[in-house]
């Protein structure tokens, strides 16, 4: 039979003085009368002419040995404990008077709830009320069959059973009442399903016992062995059952555990899971902080909850921690003082406690608090199976820790594949994923986008000269001013190098791309400061436009590099946008980068010069070597297109070196011929940071056996200051050679006083842009005639380009220029060419030089 309250409870129920707990002592009080009312109108008296086998504490202890032979059936977190108390009920009906079954019952049923139990003074009522009601009914139910009832006949067994079934029913209605007064989640249908089951077997099998004992009683040792097999084969078949189950509950607490992939879900997971599994109120964690405990968390059928763990009970968490070793399980009565301790700080009666490590250090604890039901505490084997949770637990949150550290390392890494680690910008992957993406959201709103690709112009030359830690800082700030320029209006990426990419998602037309680009320009130019210096970089921009130039990613970022590259040859003045004719740049710009070295050694190089005139009396004082490349496919191919290849390759050195050997074979010639002309020849910054340059230099000049202080070496203004201190020895050993140096395209870069007097520089040339506009712009004339002022302080010689027309030429010579060069004396041409060109100057017709144009006009770099 199910036996009463104690037998089906929550731990939590509500305290002493709760309206629960008043319901339950006014239960118990009327049952109480009522069964007492009901008593006094039955008959308790022996029945005449019945044997009585039994006395008040016989059925007394058969009582308390049926309470003693139980098996517990949990069901959907309640306990249901089931008994053999149907036999001294069956048993007392014919074999004791009514009287002694009633005070037998009793006093053995409450001997049991007071010394085994230890039940308090309201469950002990409730209960001996219910067993008196019980016993109250069985009588009432049975003697309305008759009171001279013969065990042996069937009629007997009827009313055994309908009388044994009302008093189990009330029994099951006084569970059902009280238990839902405290609050458990129970249904009257579950307890009646049990009994169901229940009631039948208990009561056959003590009818069976009673006739047995009647007739023939020494059989009932047969039937004693009998159920004694049932007995042990039905626990052992629970105990299965729930081993089963608990492995069952075991790995779902696993497979959740291992779900939670965040420590906060594997923290729930586990307290849950823990409390579930072992039938607990409540299971907390709590975790420390390098040793100091700082967390509280609790779940239980309310939810959960955090709080901060106090100081004391922290303090007992580290003496529990020192003493034991594992789970255990601790109880409020312990006679150690650290488990008291920690049942108080847990707020219960009875807990496992284990450790939770991390790493093989303690990070904290788990316990589950208070086993739901009297009748059953935490046992062995749920300290075992609680060592396995917190195992688990450890692991669990060990991982959970660990995933959140990788997905932030993963996510640190994904964030590191698609930016530029120096400028944080994203990089050619995203950049191309992202036009991808623009691309497919192009093709369904038919409209248009526009992407560019961006170069520094020479930043080779800074990285070479500066290092590559300050050409990183130029690259810093760069990405920087155009992120600031463009804002949201482009996406912007560092495509490698110094090259950068804008996707334009909203701006396709011309004018408005051109004034975004002349933008950047003007920002990018402004003088970037590093170590003191002053740095001033121009970019080349190339736009593309989709889908009139392309409609994939990879083309359209092909087509806006073909643009940029002609935009640094000179088209459109820095900035440019893809022309179909002229696409055969990229494949050209590859076929001569690959070309140049083998041009170098197969004398497809040639030399042109362009004469130097003193512009007072007209003769001719100089030249300036310039080279030509005679391509066998392509033809001729100008400086400005091979000399940035020859940079980019690395074959500059080369490049110089057969320059000079030609240029020197030549200039013997012309002395040979009785011409003391000096030579020009250009220079690169690169040619400066070779440390051989200087003797290379040297050699080239004794084996031509050229006069050194004849020959002028130009090098530009912007390039010598990018780094003056990396130059200046370079530049004082080719001086100390009796080599001329002289600054070309000055104007155009940001020299200063100091500068220019601690470089080896013998003259200046003025560039052509201000010698061009100076006789119809008062500014460029102002800015020539500070140049003279400033190298006849200097103690510098001057040679002004770009001499186009005679009023320019007069402009130069009033105002003191020693000499100069440009296309109203001559423009470059072969050696042969210039020796007709100077013998009709030189001829005694000729008082003024006049333009004289080589047979094949070139134009000069």
């Amino acid at each position: 039979m199910t036996q009463a309250t104690e037998k089906v409870t929550r731990q939590d129920v509500m305290p002493r003085g709760s309206a629960a707990s008043r319901r339950t002592m006014a239960l118990a009080v009327a049952l109480a009368i009522v069964s007492g009312v009901v008593l006094s109108l039955l008959d308790l008296s022996p029945v005449a002419g019945q044997p009585v086998f039994l006395s008040w504490w016989t059925v007394a202890i058969i009582a308390i040995g049926a309470e003693f032979m139980v098996f517990n059936v949990e069901f959907r977190r309640e306990l249901y404990s089931i008994t053999f108390s149907e036999i001294a009920l069956v048993l007392g009906l014919f074999l004791a008077s009514p009287r002694d079954l009633l005070i037998g019952r009793l006093i053995g049923e409450a001997l049991f709830l007071v010394f085994k139990q230890r039940q308090a003074i309201r469950k002990l009522a409730l209960n001996l009320a219910s067993f008196l009601s019980e016993v109250t009914v069985l009588l009432a139910v049975h003697q309305t069959f008759g009171r001279q009832l013969e065990i042996a006949l069937p009629i007997s067994w009827l009313a055994t059973f309908v009388a044994v079934a009302a008093a189990s029913f009330v029994g099951y209605l006084v569970v059902f009442q009280a238990v839902r007064w405290h609050g458990a989640p129970i249904t009257l249908r579950s307890i009646l399903g049990i009994g169901a089951l229940t009631i039948p077997v208990n009561t056959s099998f003590a009818l069976m016992a009673t006739v047995l004992i009647v007739d023939q009683p020494w059989a009932t040792f047969l039937l004693t062995g009998i159920g004694a097999f049932l007995l042990i084969a039905y626990r052992s078949h629970t105990a299965l059952s729930q081993r089963f189950e608990s492995l069952s509950t075991l790995y779902e607490f696993t497979r959740l555990v291992s779900g939670a992939k965040r420590p906060d879900s594997v923290l729930e997971a586990i307290l849950t899971q823990a409390k579930d599994l072992l039938r607990a109120e409540r299971a907390e964690i709590w975790l420390t902080d390098e040793n100091d405990f700082r967390l509280r968390l609790e779940v239980n059928d309310n939810g959960q909850t955090r709080s901060a763990l106090e100081p004391e009970y922290g303090d007992a968490m580290h003496r529990w921690l020192s003493a034991v070793d594992g789970a255990s399980i601790v109880k409020a009565g312990s006679t150690q003082q650290y488990d008291r301790e920690i049942a108080r700080a847990l707020g219960a009666s009875d807990a496992i406690v284990a450790p939770i490590t991390e790493s093989g250090a303690v990070v904290g604890l788990v316990a589950v608090v208070n086993r739901l039901g009297e009748i059953v505490q935490f046992q062995e084997t749920d300290r075992t199976m609680f060592a396995t949770l917190s195992n688990h637990a450890s692991v669990a949150l060990e991982n959970g820790r660990l995933i959140d550290r990788l997905h932030h390392e993963a996510s640190e890494r994904r964030h590191e594949a698609l930016h530029d680690s120096l400028t944080g910008l994203p990089n050619r992957v995203f950049f191309s994923r992202r036009l991808e993406q623009e691309l497919k959201s192009l093709a369904d709103t038919h409209g248009y986008l526009a992407v560019a690709v961006m170069d520094l112009d020479g930043f080779k030359e800074i990285n070479d000269t500066l290092g590559h830690q300050s050409g990183d800082i130029v690259l810093e700030e760069v990405a920087k001013r155009i992120s600031y320029s463009v804002g949201g209006a482009a996406i912007v990426a560092r495509l490698g190098g110094d090259e950068f990419g804008l996707l334009f998602p909203a701006i396709s037309a011309r004018p408005e791309l051109r004034a975004v680009a002349r933008r950047l320009r003007d920002v990018v130019a402004q003088p970037i400061f590093i170590e003191g210096m002053s740095i001033n970089v121009s970019i080349s921009i190339g736009f593309a436009v989709a889908p009139d130039d392309a409609d994939d990613g990879a083309t359209l970022l092909q087509r806006a590099d073909v643009a940029m590259y002609s935009a640094k040859a000179g088209n459109g003045d820095g900035v440019d946008f893809y022309e179909a004719n002229r696409d055969e740049n990229s494949t050209r710009r590859l076929s001569l980068g690959n070309d140049l070295r083998a041009a170098i050694n197969d004398d497809q190089l040639t030399m042109v010069f362009q004469p130097q005139v003193r512009l007072a009396d007209g003769a001719m004082v100089g030249v300036e070597a310039l080279v030509r490349w005679n391509h066998p496919v392509f033809g001729q191919i100008m400086p400005d297109e091979f000399i940035p290849l020859a940079e980019r390759t690395g074959v500059i050195n080369e490049l110089t070196r057969c320059v000079l050997r030609m240029s020197l074979a030549q200039a013997m010639r012309w002395r040979r011929a009785g011409h003391q002309w000096t030579l020009a020849v250009n220079v690169a910054m690169r040619n400066l940071l070779d440390h051989d340059f200087v003797t290379v230099v040297s050699e080239l000049v004794a084996d031509s056996r050229f006069d050194p202080t004849a020959l002028k070496l130009e090098i530009t203004e912007t390039t010598i200051m990018a780094d003056t201190a990396r130059t200046v020895d370079s530049l004082e050993g080719l001086a100390a050679l009796g080599i001329k140096l002289s600054i070309d395209d000055f104007g155009t870069g940001y020299s200063s006083l100091s500068h220019l007097q601690q470089l080896p520089v013998t003259e200046i040339k003025i560039d052509k842009t201000f010698v061009f506009r100076m006789t119809t712009d008062s500014s460029a004339d102002a800015i020539v005639r500070s140049i003279l002022d400033l190298a006849r302080n200097l103690e510098l010689s001057v040679v002004a380009e770009g001499v186009e027309d005679r009023v320019t030429w007069e402009r130069l010579r009033s105002l003191g220029c020693g000499a100069a060069q440009g296309y109203h004396m001559a423009r470059p041409m072969p050696a042969d060419d210039l020796d007709q060109w100077h013998s009709r100057l030189s001829s005694p017709e000729r008082s003024q030089p006049e333009m004289i144009t080589s047979r094949s006009p070139l134009v000069t770099i």
